[in-house]
């Protein structure tokens, strides 16, 4: 059986791939063009990477120090996201995973949690099944707490007084999940858990990839696998195409942005590089 990842790890990470040899190989890109005043970047980061993994190459911190705004998926300046958050990661109607689990998928999820966590499924039984599924990729990790560019970035921002954007809201990315049926949800967060091996293994693929800066290749792995492709629209082309909106205005607006979003939004024709060369800009990758 092929590993599937699931849910948030899905959504947030996206970092998936084919071959290395992609005609997006940057993380880094340079946005110019449009009678723009002065140039702004687009960073691809990674949601899910350990510390000895996690890197900021020099070309990018002087991309983030030359520009006046940050702008992210979500604002993680905003201390009400977190409260957000932590408000929606119930589930509503009170649907609990363990109703979509046979008796053993159960047992051994429960088992996995009192190792890695300290208390069992039923701590977590009545979350949605996306939020369980990232706490179970960052566990797959192996590596304590993961490292987070997101984080990193927003310190950097507020160290040197830039404005923090979002680009969505909390409750629009909670809607984004509830499009996609819970039972459905719950299937994938088992069959990472089946095949733990074979997560760990994809996963790694994940991170070699992200290392390599392979953007076609992250993006072209999430639309080969039959299970997550279904979703594309909604979990990556929809959200791409309505940024752009925004975007379009940040960028035609005095100063300069550094928009840091998930690598996985990046290549594709619906990707992040192609939609802003659509709409007139040049993006050039930029060595790191």
């Amino acid at each position: 059986m092929r590993s599937k990842f699931s849910g948030l790890a899905m959504a947030t990470s996206l970092a998936l791939g084919l071959s290395v040899s992609s005609a997006n190989a940057a993380l880094l890109y340079k946005i110019t063009g449009k009678d723009m005043a002065e140039p702004s970047y687009l960073y691809g980061t990674i949601h899910l990477i350990c510390e000895a993994d996690f890197n900021v190459a020099d070309a990018t911190k002087t991309a983030f120090d030359e520009a006046d705004k940050l702008i992210m998926e979500l604002d993680m300046d905003d201390p009400n996201m977190m409260q957000s958050m932590q408000a929606k990661i119930f589930q509503p109607e009170g649907l609990k995973i363990s109703s979509g689990l046979t008796e053993a998928q159960a047992e051994k999820l429960d088992a996995f949690f009192k190792a890695n966590m300290g208390v069992g499924l039923s701590a977590f039984d009545g979350m949605r099944p996306f939020v369980v599924s990232g706490m179970l990729m960052s566990a797959q990790l192996d590596c304590g707490q993961p490292a987070s560019f997101e984080g990193y970035f927003t310190q950097q921002a507020m160290m040197q007084q830039k404005p923090v954007e979002g680009l969505e809201t909390v409750d629009f990315q909670f809607g984004v999940f509830e499009q996609i049926p819970h039972a459905e949800q719950v299937q994938w967060l088992a069959d990472a858990l089946e095949d733990e091996a074979g997560a760990k293994a994809e996963l790694q693929r994940m991170i070699d990839l992200y290392q390599a800066e392979d953007i076609d290749g992250m993006y072209g792995m999430f639309t080969e696998m039959d299970e997550y492709a279904e979703y594309k629209e909604v979990l990556l082309d929809q959200r791409n195409f309505a940024w752009q909106e925004t975007l379009d205005k940040e960028l035609q607006a005095e100063g300069s942005e550094f928009i840091a979003v998930g690598a996985g939004h990046l290549g594709g024709k619906a990707g992040m590089i192609n939609l802003l060369r659509e709409r007139g800009y040049t993006v050039e990758p930029v060595s790191n």
